[in-house]
Order: C-alpha cells, then structure tokens, then sequence
C-alpha cells in the first residue's frame, strides 16, 4: 500500500511538472548563453577558429583573458577582470512570439556569464577575480548576445573595440529535461532496483540528446542512444581522474575495515568499550558510544555493534526494539557527518561535479561538505536524541511498553521472529589471533593523520604558507592570509579534494595488512578478507558509477537550468530546503536507500538553490547576490542529504534497517515500529527548529542546533517514563524471549 501511495504520488508529480504551466523559452536564453564562454571563439577579422598548440579549439573564455584587460588589484595583489555589460541584441520581427526576449533578462545573462568565468577560472586555476558593472567599461570587456530562431552568439568587445566571438546551436531547454530524473525515481520506487531505474534514467535522456542533436528516425536514435549510455556517458566518468580517485579511496577504506575486523582489531574495540557496560542504561549508554567510534561505514557500525553488544543487552533486559534503535539511529548519522567515513566521498561525488553552476571548481567539493555540517539538523539532533534517552533512561510511545515489556521478562514481543542470519555472524576476528584493540586503532590512526597531513600539506601550498623557492630542497614560510580562523579555513578548502582521502585510506590499508601479518594471520587470509570487504562494495559502486552518469545526461539536456526556473519562481526562497528535504526523505523511504536518493537529487540540486537564492537578492551588491546564492546551496545541499537519512531510517525496505535488525536479533516490523516516532520527532524538530528558522530569520545555525537541543530535551521530560518505574513481573533470565525465529542462525 505504501508503494502504491509513493507511486501515485510522483506520477501526480510527473504529470504536474510535464503538462503544467510552461516556463517561456526564451527565459532559458540568457542561461545558456554562459556555455558561449566554453565554445571555440573566432578572433575578430578571422572566419575560423584558431587552435592551440594541442591542436584543440581556442575557447571564448582564453581570447578574453589573453586580451591584456586583466589588471592587478593594487590594494590586494589579485588579478581582475572586469566586465562591463551585457546586451541582447535581436530581431523582433524575425522571432516568433514564443521566442520573445524580456529586456530584463540582459541582466540574468550578466549575472549568468559572470558565474560561469569564475568557474572557469577555478577550473584552470587561472588566480582572477572578476568583477561585474551593469554599464559598458570602456576599459573592460562587454558583450552583445544575439538571439535567432537557431543560434546563440556572443560577441566580446574589449572597451567598444571587438575582439572576438562564439556561435552554437540554439536547443531550447523544455520540460523533457525532467524526464531522466523522474524515470529514475518513478522505477526505482516501482522496482526497488536503484541500479536499473537509474540505468534506465540515463538511456533516456542520452535518447532525448541523440533527437535535440540530429532528430533521426525514432528508432535509430532509441538504438544509438542505447550505445551511448556506454560509449560515452560510461566511458567519460571511468576515464575521469576525480572518479578513479574516490572508486580508490571508498576500495582501499573498505578493504581496511575488512583486514582489521579479520585480525580482531574491532572486536579489541569492543571488548574495551564494553567493560562500561554494568546495567541496563550503561548498557545502552556503552552501545551509543561504540556506534561514535565505528564513524567510518554505517554497514561495519551496524553489524559490529548490534552482534556485539546483543548479548549484554538482553542479559540487563534491554528491549531488542530499543538496541536495534540505538545502532540503527547512531550508524547512518554518524558516518554520514563524520569527516573521514566511506559516506564523504560519495555524498561529495553527488554534487561536486555540478559546482561550476554556482562558480566553484569540482574539486571543491570537500570544502562545501565542510560548511554543510552545521545544517545537518537531522543526523546532529538524532545522534543527540540517542544520547539524551539511553542517559536518562526515558522513553515514550510504543518503545516505552517494549522496554517495559523487556524488564518485566519478555525481550521481544510475543510471536515476533527476531532476525538473526549469517550476515550477523560474517564480520568475525580470525580464531588464530588475540584481539587487541590496537589492530584497529593504528591503521585508523595513519589513515586520519595521512589524510589530514596530505590537506595541510596542499592546502598550505595553495594559501602561499608553504613556499618553494627554485633550486630549494625545502619550503619556507610565508604570510598568513588573516586570523588563525580564516587561515585554518583556507588550509581546509584549498587542501580539501580526492587526493587526500585516497592517500589516507592506501596508508590504512597497509597498517592494518602489516599488523594482521605480524600478529599471525597468513597473507592469504589476509588478502581474502580484503576482498570479501571490497566484493560486498560491488553494488554500490555500480549506483555511484550511474549517480555521476545521470548527473552528466540532466547536464547535458540543461536539467537543473530547467529547474532552476520552474522552481526558482513558483518555490518560495524560505521553504525551498524544506521542500528538499521531504523531497528527498520521500524518495528514500520508497526505495529503502539513502545513496540512490542522493545520486538522484543533489545533481539537480545545485544550479536550482544557487539561482534562486542568487535571485532572491535584486538591487543589492554581486558580493551579496552571490552569498545568497551560496548559503541557500549550502544548506539545501545538507537538507537533501539529511532527508535521505531520516527516509532511510523510517523505511522498511532499506539496508541498514534490516541490518540493524539482524545484528541485534530483533524483529524487523518491531524495529521499523518503536524507530519511527523517534525519527518523526527529531524530523519535525530538525524542520521547525532548525531549517525554517535558519533560512526565514537568518538565525544562526548554532543558535539553531541549541534550540533544537532543548526542545529535543523538553519533549523527553515531558513525555518520556523511565521503563523500570512500569515494569511487571519478576526479573527475567538473561536470554528470555531471545530465541532464534524460523530458518535463522543465531
């Protein structure tokens, strides 16, 4: 019934946003015409486009910062480009009424090209700030943009004398660019298959590129689009370094986890962690805490901490509902906030190659990770929600009579089937080795020093902290750009990138090989359980290979352009993130997976938020346009990503609910149950207290993470009992009502 609701629902949406009100064509003009930048230009005077020493077209952008317009900033040492002005030059009589150019819209296509050179000069690392006027600059560079029924042409003049100009085809950006996405999230909520819905999503819209491109026969271009999918939406993102980057750090953190669990590096952990553990709440309280310690894999939190601590837990009468809660409401937020987990690279993948939409370079992608941690109000106030109910031992709602039910003799309901599976049992230390918690401790230890070494490394470099003198062997120091903030700040977002999480995760892995081969695993098991770690990845890499294909397909068919409008003018600005967010929590709900939810959102994510809240500000500075722009993709990005966390813990369907259910032999319809007030609760507070307030008022975020905190402990006080004050019935033995349902193993 649930499906079918969901189903129902995005076809309402589907049908909505294809057969709805229109946006106007000609609208989309000024927002493509910022692609002119990256065509090849021709010098004026000349009939062809020159080429460089590659052989490759010389693009509009390179004839206009080797134009000797670029002056130094004489206060501050930068290198400036100054724009003048843009104009829309076109023929009336010559376009259809549907083609018709709103003279406001020479402004949007400013701002437009604007954005898009600052891009390129984070792309190439050309070091320019530019800077926009809304007159012609008799000393800078102007541009007259010419609309036809076919073309977009930029002509580039520098202070009224022309220097040269880029033509391409006019392809109007229409409402099928939404097709991609929704065929994706329509299949993937039909099927519960993330990897063919996406599939699917991608040959459609290389289908819809193939008709705007040539207009073919039907079924030729159904056929080529087909190859298409593989040859050159597969083919471009297996062959990109970023991609080869991150695939390198997710294989070598993964094959890491597995070699320390095999040489019982884990259950060292645990065995220090759970001496805490001396009643029921301690108990509880030991079990939060080993979930803050497995940061690194929502899968090795679940499974690690829910098998180790179940038999502790049922000795001191803890519900098995309530320990599946703690792990499953630890596991997710944790990794999914934590700086050095498996989630970071693919969260940032999501997004980080639509960044040149808003200005920024793809490689700065960890840096806006970073200023999204404050706006991640859902995973913050659930991690300190757990906090607050094991501590003070209250509860409320259907987990109040399961732990009141549990002290008083019945661990699991009466005539529930706890699931208890071999997947429960396969992360397990050799017999042949001692656990000790340092197998697990050092190799973690090298992967976070390495990492944040190689960042500071690179980003003092990149700030001129680090100076390297020709014919040096060793770098001096130079001057600090500010304060100690500021300077630390810029360390982080010049240093932040793939590299860094790679070279960590390669430095882990080898610890953590040469510890097991020292402590007396042999290399083949070794290696074996490196693979069984990497082999269980297979399936997510497949989604995170298909996330950054249909982020390139809805690049290509102008996706987020098309959203950007739609949205941009009928969402208001205050509700967007909120909109983002049930969004996204609805989508992971339906399909059980918070990264599908992820791969299929953030891609569309960034141009919509950045436009609109780069709108939102008219008649002010550029500074304070762009800011807006940033801020409303800054904490949009957190709310998709927190909407697919909390639709993931409510639903029934997804990996780590069932997970958490196994390990903690808990029956998983309990589980979903006595989980999902708690995540309702912390939603709303994470909405009301957190989003709206941050993004109406302007309220600071850590203003809003303390509000939270203290409505979160109100409702506690208010409504929550202590389970021990309503038990019945004398002390059970420690493993009543814990036997293993049908078919399982315990």
């Amino acid at each position: 019934m649930l499906r079918l609701i969901a189903v129902l629902i995005f076809g309402a949406l589907f049908a909505a946003l294809l057969f709805g009100p229109r946006v106007h064509p000609s609208a989309m003009a000024p927002k493509q015409i910022a692609d002119l930048l990256e065509e090849p230009g021709i010098r004026a005077g000349a009939t062809e486009p020159a080429v460089d020493e590659n052989g490759k077209p010389i693009p509009l952008w390179r004839y206009i910062v080797d134009s000797g317009t670029v002056a130094v900033d004489p206060e501050t040492g930068e290198r400036v480009l100054r724009t003048g002005s843009a104009r829309i030059v076109y023929d009336p009589a010559a376009l259809p009424e549907e083609k018709k150019i709103d003279p406001l819209w020479t402004i949007e296509a400013l701002r437009a090209l604007v954005r898009r050179m600052r891009a390129v000069s984070a792309k190439e690392d050309l070091g320019l700030r530019v800077d926009a006027y809304k007159k012609p600059d008799p000393t800078g560079v102007n541009y007259a943009l010419k609309v036809d029924g076919e073309n977009l042409t930029a002509v580039v003049d520098l202070g009224g004398e022309p220097l040269a100009s880029a033509q391409m085809p006019w392809q109007r950006i229409t409402q099928r660019s939404l097709i991609p996405p929704l065929i994706a999230i329509f299949l993937a909520i039909l099927l519960r298959r993330p990897v063919i819905a996406l599939l699917a999503g991608v040959w459609a819209g290389a289908f819809l590129v193939r008709r705007a491109a040539d207009g073919g026969g039907l079924g030729s271009d159904f056929a080529w689009s087909a190859f298409d999918v593989f040859d050159t939406y597969a083919r471009d993102q297996l062959i990109k370094p970023s991609r080869i980057e991150i695939v390198a750090f997710v294989v070598f953190m993964l094959a890491m986890v597995g070699v320390i669990t095999k040489a019982g590096g884990i259950r060292g952990v645990m065995n220090r962690i759970s001496s805490l553990a001396e009643d029921a709440r301690k108990t509880q309280i030991a079990t939060w805490l080993m979930g803050l310690a497995i940061f690194f894999d929502d899968y090795a939190n679940s499974i690690l901490v829910g098998s180790t601590m179940r038999p502790l837990a049922d000795k001191f009468r803890v519900a098995r509902e309530k320990l599946a809660y703690i792990v499953d409401s630890t596991a997710a937020p944790v990794a999914g906030v934590s700086l050095l987990s498996t989630w970071i690279a693919f969260e940032v993948s999501t997004f980080s190659a639509q960044l040149p939409d808003a200005g920024l370079a793809p490689s700065d992608g960890y840096a806006v990770f970073l200023q999204t941690l404050p706006y991640r109000f859902y995973c913050w106030f659930t991690l300190l929600f757990v906090a607050m109910i094991v501590f003070s031992g209250r509860d409320f709602g259907p987990m109040l009579r399961a732990e009141r039910r549990a002290r008083g003799g019945q661990l699991l309901r009466p005539g529930a089937t706890p699931m208890v599976g071999k997947a429960a049992t396969e992360l397990e230390a050799d017999e042949s080795v001692t656990p000790r918690a340092s197998s697990a401790l050092i190799p973690l230890a090298l992967f976070v020093l390495t990492t944040l070494g190689s960042i500071v490394w690179t980003g003092m470099t990149g700030l001129g902290l680090l100076v390297f003198a020709e014919g040096a062997t060793l770098p001096s120091l130079g001057k600090a750009p500010g304060g100690f903030i500021e300077t630390a700040t810029g360390i982080l977002y010049e240093g932040s990138g793939e590299v860094p999480l790679r070279n960590g995760a390669i430095a882990g892995f080898t610890a953590a090989a040469v510890l097991a081969l020292g402590r007396g695993l042999s290399v083949g098991a070794t290696l074996r359980a490196a693979f069984n770690s990497i082999r269980a990845t297979g399936v997510a890499l497949v989604i995170l290979y298909l996330a950054w294909m249909v982020g390139a397909v809805c690049s290509d068919l102008g996706t987020a352009t098309y959203l950007s409008s739609v949205l941009g003018s009928s969402t208001p600005y205050v509700i967007l993130p909120i909109v983002l967010f049930l969004l996204a929590g609805l989508i992971a709900f339906s399909t059980g997976s918070s990264w599908s939810t992820m791969t299929i959102l953030l891609p569309l994510v960034i141009g919509l938020t950045y436009d609109t809240g780069y709108s939102s500000t008219d008649g002010v500075t550029e500074e304070a346009a762009r800011a807006a722009g940033l801020f409303l993709m800054t904490v949009s990005i957190g709310a998709v990503l927190e909407g697919a966390i909390f639709g993931d813990h409510c639903s029934p369907i997804s990996d780590t609910t069932v997970m958490s259910s196994i390990a903690c032999a808990s029956d998983h319809v309990d589980h979903v149950r006595t989980q999902a007030p708690y995540a309702l609760t912390t939603m709303a507070v994470a909405l009301l207290v957190g989003y709206l307030p941050v993004v109406f008022f302007g309220l600071s975020p850590w203003l809003a993470l303390l509000a939270g905190a203290a409505t979160l402990a109100l409702l506690l006080a208010v409504k929550g009992e202590r389970a021990e004050d309503g038990a019945e019935g004398p002390p059970p033995r420690p493993a009543a009502g814990a036997e293993p349902g049908p078919g399982s193993a315990a």
